[in-house]
């Protein structure tokens, strides 16, 4: 919201300055310099770069100045980018952006957070088609950092602390199933005391990941593996949970590159939500699909169904579907948001598409390395 005002502020004081002042250099000088936080602007065309005294408190090296070249100008900023200890590489790449974006009619380039010294600053950029160039706003963000670095550090011990204790319990659970082999009785409630002690894994899970403000490719343990192996480990275990719905799967031999055990997750919260929201039984079924060169993994049931008005809200947290059929069924309403954060850190796509009480299906769409004829199927 502030971010919004100071750039309406900015696009006001620019108006105003271009109808009092026929010099357009000093119209951006007199906006940069009377600004109330750090800004700076880059003029692309005239090879200009503004800064104001905000900026300068910050970053003394970064002054007002006109350079003979575009060229100049960007290894100037690179060179006093890096003299505060920002990673050139990543300075290289930043300033790359800027002028890419600098030339088209819609950048996608909003922010970037950079490490200066001992402080995260955060970069928020506003472009400008004439003349060709950006307003920068910084933000300092080192109180937000190493408040989000202790919080990490408190979920990762809570973490531990919460499955230590589960990894015994499913422990001296399965020693004791396979001890009990010959009671069905004794083993039926031992193999419900794992799946039960395996869902309280999966809700640690969410709310552990939920507490983190965002996932990105970085916190990935990315790994190539064979999905089919993966839907029917899966798909067994909800076949043995809940005997009243028919747990099936259909996938090819495609090998992807993921995050195993967050897809993993992904898959235990759609293929949960879908048994959950089927009360009366049915069939749910996780299929594979090869479309055009993408690979999409989608899971289908033949539940209650979502009402279209709701359907654009169901990846938002907290939110939960508010009809009659709906209101009997608890949850927490992380699980479709967590798995839209899963898929945005890999850089997929995850849709909703239902008919009211005749179903629904949610469909990701991932990157594929291969894909070979044969199809697998569990019924």
């Amino acid at each position: 919201m502030r971010r919004t005002r100071s750039f309406k502020r900015i696009g006001r004081q620019t108006r105003s300055a271009r109808q009092k002042h026929t010099s357009r250099s000093f119209s951006v000088a007199s906006i940069v310099e009377e600004g109330q936080d750090a800004i700076c602007y880059i003029d692309f065309s005239k090879h200009r770069f503004y800064s104001n005294g905000h900026l300068r408190q910050l970053c003394p090296t970064l002054t007002t100045q006109t350079f003979v070249s575009l060229e100049a100008l960007t290894h100037y900023l690179l060179r006093s980018f890096v003299r505060h200890g920002a990673d050139s590489t990543q300075i290289t790449h930043l300033i790359h952006e800027l002028v890419e974006c600098a030339s088209v009619e819609s950048p996608s380039m909003t922010s970037r957070r950079l490490q200066f010294d001992d402080r995260t600053l955060q970069l928020i950029f506003n472009f400008t088609r004439t003349p060709r160039g950006v307003f920068i706003m910084w933000r300092d963000q080192t109180e937000i950092v190493q408040f989000e670095e202790r919080k990490n550090a408190f979920l990762a011990e809570l973490s531990h602390d919460f499955r230590t204790p589960l990894t015994a319990i499913q422990g001296y659970t399965e020693l004791l199933m396979a001890r009990h082999e010959t009671s069905k009785k004794s083993y039926h409630m031992l193999e419900q005391v794992k799946q039960e002690t395996e869902r309280l894994n999966r809700l640690v899970d969410n709310f552990l990941d939920y507490q983190k403000l965002s996932y990105s490719a970085e916190q990935l343990t990315v790994t190539t593996f064979s999905l089919r192996p993966l839907l029917e480990d899966i798909t067994k275990s909800y076949q043995s949970m809940s005997p009243s719905h028919n747990v099936t799967y259909t996938a090819p031999d495609v090998i992807v590159q993921a995050d195993e055990t967050k897809l993993r997750q992904m898959l235990h919260n759609l293929i949960g939500n879908a048994i959950k929201y089927s009360p009366d039984g049915g069939t749910v079924h996780t299929e594979v699909e090869n479309r055009a060169g993408t690979i999409t993994l989608s899971v289908s049931d033949t539940g209650i169904g979502i009402p279209e008005d709701a359907l654009p809200y169901v990846f938002d947290e907290y939110y939960r579907v508010e009809s009659s059929a709906h209101q009997s069924i608890k949850g927490t309403g992380l699980g479709l948001r967590i798995c839209k954060r899963i898929a945005e850190a890999h850089g997929w796509g995850i849709h909703a598409h239902s008919v009211y009480g005749e179903g629904t299906t949610f469909t990701i769409e991932l990157h594929d390395r291969q894909m070979s004829p044969t199809i697998h199927t569990s019924e």
